[in-house]
């Protein structure tokens, strides 16, 4: 963490704080982050918690890509290292990239096929992510141009429809090897578990897929127990104790996904920012003010279902989701420790 600290003569040293602390948090993922500003809400609730923090957010975004390709075809490495990179790496990245435009076949066939294959899919086109690396450039040229030196407290790693059932594979790999890096410069990650697979579309009265939400929470137990991170955002944990419901009434009302987008609702990332707030700080976020969330891609002014932008969520919503996400925390950490 940096620390700003300033003196003054002693009769003006009560206008200005004595200290103000900055917090740099680097994310990358893909529209999972990027829809409704996961960042920025994550800003939003730690400077309200804190106000005698600055938070600074980036972000480095890829639409449907996850950190396989961040790390191996987009090199998001050189956001995190842009505290120390020289320009000749910046430019070396930029070649291979372009190589890379010019064929139709992954460099590393066999690594490749053998991610796909360990997250069960097959014959995924290599082709089908240029367009990604075009912008992967574009991104590199502007580094290239105007490197802030940003030294990164945080960086955090998003997971996407990437987390194996093997160990050390897929998400598992990658956010690994990224998170070394990370390491190396100094800062801490945060592993943000995105679960779109048990988000339901509608009320259910039992968790909904519960099969992955354990493969992923127990992803996440692995990875808190090796890489020792500043925190995992047990988003599937979270969902699936809220689905549980309690003896009285079983499963919930809220739904965690649009029906006409296979993307989080704005309840979703309530949640999600409340879960960052509990990880980061070690605290409730019950005392924030924080109340509502605006999806930021629209459809005639309209969110994926046709409803207002901004939710504002009542009070009871509102609490309930905050004690979740707080209790979600705790359960995950005990599971932590029980792992030890």
């Amino acid at each position: 963490m940096i620390y700003r600290i300033g003196f003054l003569f002693l009769t003006i040293v009560s206008a200005v704080p004595l200290s103000a602390k900055e917090l740099n948090i680097l994310f990358l993922g893909n529209s999972f982050t990027a829809r409704h500003d996961i960042a920025g809400l994550v800003e939003q609730v730690l400077e309200e918690g804190d106000p005698d923090t600055d938070v600074h957010v980036q972000r480095v975004i890829y639409g449907g890509q996850n950190m396989f390709k961040h790390s191996t075809y987009y090199f998001s490495q050189s956001f995190i290292e842009q505290s120390t990179l020289t320009e000749e790496t910046i430019t070396r990245r930029i070649a291979t990239m372009r190589d890379y435009l010019r064929s139709d076949t992954p460099p590393n066939l066999e690594e490749w096929n053998q991610h796909w294959s360990s997250i069960g899919k097959t014959n995924v086109s290599f082709a089908g992510i240029h367009k990604h690396i075009t912008r992967a450039i574009r991104n590199h040229e502007m580094l290239l141009r105007n490197n802030p030196r940003t030294k990164w407290d945080y960086v955090v790693l998003q997971s996407w429809r990437d987390v194996s059932e093997q160990p050390s594979q897929g998400y598992e790999r990658y956010a690994t090897k990224l998170a070394k890096i990370v390491k190396a410069q100094g800062g801490e990650v945060i592993l943000y578990m995105t679960s779109p697979e048990t988000q339901n579309q509608t009320p259910v009265t039992e968790p909904y897929n519960v099969s992955s939400a354990e493969r992923d929470t127990a992803a996440g137990l692995r990875m808190a127990k090796t890489l020792q991170p500043k925190a995992v955002i047990p988003v599937p944990l979270a969902i699936k104790n809220i689905q549980t419901g309690d003896s009285n009434k079983p499963g919930t009302d809220l739904v965690f996904r649009y029906h006409n987008d296979g993307h989080p609702n704005q309840t979703c990332a309530f949640l999600v920012a409340n879960l960052f707030y509990a990880a980061i700080t070690g605290k409730s976020p019950e005392s924030l003010r924080f109340n509502s969330v605006t999806e930021n891609k629209l459809n005639k002014g309209k969110d994926p279902d046709g409803g207002e932008p901004t939710v504002v969520f009542d009070h009871k919503v509102k609490a309930h989701l905050q004690r979740m996400a707080h209790q979600s925390m705790l359960d995950f950490k005990r599971r932590v420790e029980k792992e030890k």
